[in-house]
């Protein structure tokens, strides 16, 4: 079905734009792939540092986006150089997980918003609500059928690509956050609409097995996320599938009774962040544009935003340079959450999700300052648009100037645990604890053996009960995750430190103080994905 394919590096386009006197950056496009579905294009955008998937369906010079992100210029751009028109946007529910850039995109191109039932009267922008069954018109030969498929949300729609020339064949399904990759959505994130989580899995059954199940084998899946997402367990690293290999290896999709797959579902989700409703407002509402966000940003001084720091502990640093950066020198009690690069369209070894891991920890109410590296400022600003968080202050000049006069500076280090002796000698410390900031599934498969395990998204809550006398030694997988946990347990004032290359490292150089006894061969690839950034760096 898939007639032809090709990967598309992600770029850079578009002049940046100018607000105030700061540039706004035009963030990279995040096209992955662009797929040829019996004539019709399906062009699939992908930001990793999200676990977010957006596509543009086109044919004729008609087009459609699926969920698009906060930053439309990707979208824009492919519109005007290939000449289309875009006719409509399809939601496939009110996202909690990242700001959508609808009401941006109704204001430039006059497309028209499609959504599931019951949402018109909650939604602050025009809408057309789409009945189960329903059809758009995409072209003469293709039409888009809504399929609604409560279970992530009561409005949860998936929206089936047809070839209405080809005996109405159905090509893909874009299923929002009903199907993934080797899962389906969480059903417990709509307490506020008086839905439990059993009651929403009863749902998401009836629409797997009465819709999702019944499309032909060769459908291709378009799910809204992937690996890293909160919005459901275990998703696959696999950006797309078909329906027939999800009936057949989807651990969802296995259940013949409702009940052991309500059990299921409900069992062993991810704590939820802290940004979640605050998206759902946003993302009710219609955004503002992201260039709004970015002007709305004060570029302060250092002598200022240290004086606002030594007389307001409401203001809470958040730090996007690199871990070795923030260790090397850092504005005392700031957080780190190292950015990355690429716009977050792809991840390298020592890279994470950078927003979702500030929306996790950090609350939506907060007033934020952002310290990044030289010229990565208003990006920093940006994909913390995408959650839909306003930073107030940007340290102008970053941490060079914090420095150059002269100001008060923390520092933080790693400790190296390649041998047993090395190892041995935080073990049997007393003043010594060891932490393992994974998640309890992580930790259950296989962790150091005298460590406590608190996963990073409930530290914040849990810090307080910690002991200040105490080293606290942290790790997560390859490291990412624990610079973060150092930042968090410094910031009450606590000893912290993390393992240099994380449990990847102490797995594979002393296995025998692991859980398993056995070295993983995914710990050895990071170890070895790692080693291969080292030299790199130093050639």
């Amino acid at each position: 079905m898939i007639r032809s394919f090709f990967r598309a590096g992600a770029r850079s386009f578009l002049t940046p734009r100018r607000y105030s006197s700061r540039k706004v950056s035009v963030l990279q496009s995040g096209l992955r792939a662009i797929q040829n579905l019996e004539g019709a294009q399906v062009h699939l955008y992908y930001l990793q540092c999200m676990a977010q998937a957006s596509y543009m369906i086109h044919h004729d010079k008609n087009a459609f986006l699926v969920d698009p992100r906060r930053d439309i210029e990707a979208y824009l751009y492919d519109l005007e150089s290939k000449n289309l028109s875009l006719k409509g946007i399809f939601l496939t529910h009110i996202h909690a997980d990242f700001v959508s850039g609808h009401k941006e995109l109704i204001d430039h191109t006059g497309a028209v918003v499609y959504m599931g039932p019951g949402v018109k009267d909650r939604c602050q922008f025009q809408l057309t609500e789409l009945p189960d069954d329903a059809v758009v018109d995409v072209s003469d030969k293709f039409e888009i059928r809504a399929l609604h498929t409560p279970g992530h949300t009561p409005e949860s729609m998936t929206f089936v690509l047809v070839n209405k020339l080809n005996n109405k064949t159905p090509l893909a399904a874009f299923t929002g956050d009903t199907l993934f990759i080797g899962s389906v959505g969480r059903p417990d994130l709509v307490g506020s609409l008086n839905f439990t989580a059993e009651e929403m899995s009863r749902l998401m059954y009836d629409s797997l097995e009465k819709k999702i199940k019944t499309l032909p084998d060769d459908v291709v899946v378009y799910p809204a996320h992937g690996a890293g997402s909160p919005c459901g367990k275990n998703l696959s690293d696999d950006l797309w599938s078909s329906i027939g290999n999800e009936k057949q290896n989807n651990p969802a999709l296995q259940f013949d009774a409702v009940e052991p797959f309500v059990k299921y579902l409900t069992t062993d989700q991810p704590q939820a962040p802290q940004y979640f409703f605050h998206d759902v407002e946003l993302n009710l509402a219609g955004a503002p544009s992201v260039s709004e966000t970015v002007e709305k940003c004060k570029w302060t001084k250092p002598s200022e935003l240290h004086s606002i720091l030594k007389s307001d502990t409401t203001v809470c640093v958040v730090d996007t340079r690199s871990k070795e950066e923030y260790y090397h020198s850092h504005i005392g009690k700031s957080l780190l959450f190292s950015m990355g690069g690429q716009g977050g369209t792809t991840l390298a070894i020592w890279e994470g999700n950078f927003a979702i891991w500030v929306g996790t920890l950090v609350g939506p109410s907060r007033r934020l300052a952002v310290i990044a590296s030289e010229g990565q400022e208003t990006e920093a600003v940006q994909r913390l648009a995408r959650i839909g968080y306003q930073p107030e202050i940007v340290l102008d000049g970053g941490m060079k100037a914090w420095e150059a006069e002269q100001l008060p500076v923390d520092k933080s280090n790693l400790v190296e645990v390649r041998s047993e002796e090395q190892l041995t000698r935080l073990v049997d410390n007393d003043d010594t604890v060891l932490v393992d900031v994974r998640t309890a599934s992580e930790y259950a498969n296989n962790h150091i053996k005298s460590a406590i395990n608190i996963p990073l998204s409930n530290l914040m809550t849990t810090r307080h009960d910690l002991n200040k006398t105490k080293l606290y030694v942290v790790y997560c997988h390859s490291g990412y995750r624990s610079s973060i946990a150092v930042s968090v347990l410094q910031n009450v004032g606590l000893q912290a430190t993390d393992i240099a290359g994380g449990f990847a490292t102490v797995n594979v150089c002393v296995p025998q103080y692991t859980a398993t006894g056995q070295v993983c061969p995914n710990m050895r690839k990071t170890v070895d994905d790692l080693q291969a950034v080292t030299v790199r760096a130093v050639s």
